[in-house]
């Protein structure tokens, strides 16, 4: 029974086994508990057996492993180096571009920098050009505003000395006037003395001469003349005696004279 159950002839240590065993339950030959037994006993053998295979088995599965483990290895550490000469290439080329970037972003600063400060002095041109010519706007306005008001100073005080002028000559001519006035009315009675004493001495001329050459006609032209002589004298007289009336002397006279 055991071995058409496990296919191989029991040995003594099983014999042995089944015999105790069946000493103990009183087994008989045709008891059918020899069927169970010879199970049991297959499956001793085999776990007697299983450690043994087990070590040969994980004897070649760890060799197996160690293979399977060093290829793996081996493969992972050929991925490793050329993840390794990826990630240096990848490096490399980062820092390229690194440095390409570095270069071009000074360049782009450098440029934004020079137009910042073009800007930026164009600005301060501007304002200071604006600023200068606020300046001098508000200079000239204030120099103008300052020289318009000399200016409206000096036309006032030209005006003031005009006025000045013009009343000191008027004053002047007023009193040139007066003292011409004055001059004339002094002269005037002194130019009717000449006038009255050259005619009392041209009529005693004539009276003279008169005297000295008598005839009909010049004893008449004499007597006309004494008479014209003498009204002329008394005419003068007149004129004399009324120095204040200088003016209607004047007529006498010139009447007289007619």
């Amino acid at each position: 029974m055991f071995q058409a159950v496990s296919g191989e002839v029991p040995d003594e240590a099983s014999l042995a086994r089944m015999r105790r065993v069946s000493s103990v339950l009183n087994l008989k030959d045709n008891d059918a508990l020899w069927s169970i037994l010879a199970v049991l006993e297959y499956y001793a053998r085999l776990y007697e057996a299983m450690p043994e295979r087990i070590r040969w088995a994980s004897e070649g599965s760890l060799e197996a492993a160690r293979r399977e483990v060093g290829g793996t290895t081996d493969a992972l550490l050929q991925q490793h180096r050329d993840a390794l000469e990826r990630c240096k290439a990848t490096i490399t080329l980062a820092e390229h571009l690194i440095q390409e970037h570095e270069a071009r972003y000074r360049e782009a600063l450098g440029t934004l920098n020079e137009t910042a400060l073009t800007a930026l002095s164009e600005r301060l041109a501007s304002q200071v050009a604006r600023s200068a010519g606020n300046r001098l706007l508000g200079a000239a306005a204030i120099s103008g505003r300052e020289q318009r008001a000399r200016l409206d100073e000096a036309m006032g005080a030209f005006e003031q000395s005009t006025d000045a002028a013009v009343a000191r000559v008027d004053a002047m001519t007023a009193a040139m006037e007066r003292r011409f006035a004055r001059a004339m009315r002094r002269l005037w009675p002194t130019g009717v003395a000449i006038l009255s004493v050259t005619l009392l001495v041209t009529g005693g001329w004539m009276d003279g001469w008169l005297g000295r050459h008598p005839s009909g006609t010049n004893c008449q032209t004499a007597q006309s003349g004494y008479a014209t002589s003498g009204s002329v004298r008394a005419t003068v007289t007149d004129s004399v005696v009324g120095k204040g009336h200088g003016g209607r002397s004047a007529v006498s006279v010139d009447r007289s004279i007619l």
